[in-house]
């Protein structure tokens, strides 16, 4: 009997040699970074701040998909309030997530707009994003996905001059 499992191993190791290798055995989960400097906003009424917009976090997983393929699923966290009882209950921005340069077969720069229902002044409101899914390269340890809030140029010297980095 030990001779015939230690045929049976030897022809499983055999044919794990010939086996053609597309796939890596184990797989890689991105790191997803929070860019510091897009990652707080405050919009302006004139002089006046009229909302503030901080990303905290996000919430994600890997998966595989049907083709093999792995997947990232990534959710940003903000925390959102208002300043003014003049302004509109509905705070507005867009943030972005990122994968750098191989745009050809990942998804490159995405935005995103969000629209959050803040009902008083000065109360936070803790949002979630939109979940992305994101196509991960095989055998890339430390890919990284980068996620931030899309500001205009007075937004971004705003942070710059307030020490917001």
């Amino acid at each position: 009997m030990s001779k015939k499992m230690l045929l049976a191993a030897a022809l499983m190791v055999l044919a794990s040699c010939a086996a053609e290798k597309e796939r890596p055995f184990f797989r890689y989960c991105p790191n997803v970074r929070l860019v510091p400097e897009f990652s707080r906003m405050t919009q302006m009424a004139g002089k006046q701040q009229e909302a503030k917009i901080e990303l905290v976090g996000y919430e994600g997983y890997c998966r595989t998909d049907i083709r093999n393929q792995t997947k990232a699923v990534v959710a940003p966290i903000f925390e959102v309030s208002r300043r003014t009882a003049a302004s509109n209950e509905q705070v507005r921005f867009s943030y972005y997530t990122d994968t750098g340069d191989n745009k050809a077969s990942l998804i490159g720069r995405q935005s995103h707009q969000v629209s959050v229902k803040v009902p008083a002044v000065n109360e936070k409101i803790m949002y979630q994003g939109d979940y992305t899914e994101i196509r991960i390269p095989d055998n890339a340890p430390g890919f990284a996905i980068n996620m931030g809030l899309v500001l205009s140029d007075a937004q971004y010297r705003y942070n710059r001059t307030h020490g917001l980095k």
